[in-house]
């Protein structure tokens, strides 16, 4: 399959186009309502006439929207985000093709193999939120938290689409994950740009806010911290690119042009994460690449092809930190500072306390622990808080205690473990297991590479919460969906 062929320039060129709107929506909110609908009612008339168009426009939302808000729809106090709105087109097409044919339609999750280990947590999830009602969480809390969870609905038409078709829908949808992780790149290149030389800074800042799209926060000498949620399918695309790079080390192929916008794609997804500065994709970022070399040692890689391959990675990772100085220094227009590139680099790796985003989540922890601690086993339900003291400058604002109430922790594991208690968190962890060690088993190097990606969002979990987010829950279904489809022995590998 060409990972790189003509429904990836499709996905590149639509994806600028919604992400232009989206911008001009800030300043005119006219485009922004005009967008919102727009996009609504695109997505109905295609998932109408076919239900996979629909699914193709929200899973490209979900990987370059972060939290949701790139468009959204404002009457008096009452908001609803593009990606709950789409969330709710689809899931209303399928159900209604449901009803209209439900004597012909069976419903294609039902035959998956991950179904049982699914139904499992979804149990739980339904006792995290009757367990919430049980204890008496309050009702706003409780639908906020469960809110993300309710993505996971998404599986059933996502299976019906792509459990059908051998190949060739799978192929469209890797080649939209692709090409949205790529913008991603392409997009945080130049934010870093236009900041570092101090090019519509306030106006893109706002837009950048309050979209929820992502963070920047001024570091050292002209250096800004450009993070993106959606960095996470960034992250994924590094390893999906790695595992294909080493079959081409390993079969002497690697100088085709394919094999050489793998290489490309490599190396803009690790400038990427390092001009995050997320620490924890970073330590993602070493979990994956361990795991990623253990894989290689246990299926007797030679030592030959071990050195080549990390004779590769060194030399991207120099690139990527090269790429970054040259955007922060390069002479035109004036910059606005410099920076040394290893102390800025090194610093950031090993500030574990003092700062305030730090010292807020290690406050927050002993307290969150407590928590569980009085219902380990069944939880507290959706809807449980944690108060602790906060270094967060924006509560210390409102409230100079900083004394803070949340329902929303950034502990992901911790939290999935005090709202559905530890079976629940245990049926979690089973499923991702499972669906790893299946990816590692199959033939497909696009499941490999997708596999050490649900490894690496399970470490990221530890620190932010995604796997109880749509961002890690859309990718679960994916890996899923991918797995089941391209599971039988004659299905050649489409990488």
């Amino acid at each position: 399959m060409n990972l790189f062929g003509k429904q990836f320039k499709i996905a590149l060129l639509s994806i600028f186009v919604v992400e232009a709107f989206s911008l001009l929506g800030y300043f005119y909110p006219a485009i922004n309502e005009i967008g919102f609908l727009a996009l609504i009612l695109i997505t109905l008339i295609l998932a109408i006439h076919k239900l996979e168009y629909g699914i193709w426009i929200v899973l490209a939302e979900l990987f370059i929207g972060s939290k949701g808000y790139l468009f959204f729809f404002e009457h008096d106090k009452f908001t609803i985000s593009i990606r709950i709105a789409l969330w709710l087109a689809v899931m209303s097409v399928w159900l209604g093709k449901k009803i209209l044919h439900f004597r012909q339609n069976k419903i294609a999750f039902f035959s998956s193999q991950f179904f049982p280990y699914f139904s499992v947590l979804f149990l739980f999830i339904a006792w995290g939120l009757i367990n919430g009602l049980i204890n008496n969480n309050l009702s706003g809390n409780i639908f906020f938290d469960f809110n993300g969870w309710a993505y996971f609905a998404l599986i059933f038409p996502i299976y019906d689409v792509f459990l059908k078709e051998k190949g060739e829908q799978i192929s469209t949808l890797i080649q939209i994950f692709i090409a949205s992780a790529l913008w991603l790149c392409l997009k945080t290149l130049a934010l870093l740009y236009l900041f570092s030389h101090n090019i519509g800074l306030l106006e893109i800042y706002k837009w950048i806010r309050d979209t929820g799209i992502g963070e920047i926060t001024q570091m050292q000498g002209g250096f800004y911290r450009i993070f993106i949620q959606s960095h996470l399918f960034v992250l994924i695309l590094f390893f999906l690119s790695l595992v294909l790079i080493f079959n081409s080390l390993r079969s002497n192929a690697f100088n085709n042009k394919r094999n050489l916008l793998i290489l490309f794609s490599s190396f803009f997804s690790l400038t990427t994460i390092l001009i995050g500065f997320s620490r924890t994709f970073w330590v993602g970022l070493v979990v994956g690449l361990l795991g990623l070399y253990s894989y290689f040692i246990i299926n007797k890689a030679k030592l030959k092809e071990l050195a080549s391959f990390t004779g590769v990675l060194l030399g991207v990772g120099v690139l990527s930190v090269g790429l970054v100085a040259l955007l922060v220094k390069f002479p035109y227009p004036d910059p606005l500072g410099g920076f040394n590139t290893t102390d800025l680099f090194s610093e950031r790796a090993s500030q574990f306390s003092g700062e305030a985003g730090v010292s807020s989540r290690w406050a927050l922890l002993p307290n969150l622990a407590e928590e569980i601690k009085d219902a380990p086993i069944l939880g507290k339900g959706f809807g449980s808080t944690v108060t602790y003291i906060s270094s967060d400058p924006r509560i210390l604002s409102a409230n100079p205690s900083g004394e803070y109430t949340t329902y929303a922790f950034e502990w992901g594991w911790f939290d999935i473990w005090l709202k559905l208690g530890l079976l629940g968190f245990l049926a979690y962890v089973f499923l991702i297991f499972r669906v790893f060690v299946s990816g590692l088993q199959s033939n497909n190097l696009v499941i490999t590479g997708f596999a050490f990606g649900l490894l690496v969002l399970s470490a990221v979990n530890f620190f932010s919460p995604y796997s109880n987010h749509p961002l890690g829950i859309g990718f679960l279904i994916i890996i899923s969906v991918i797995i089941d489809n391209l599971r039988t022995d004659d299905v050649a590998s489409i990488a």
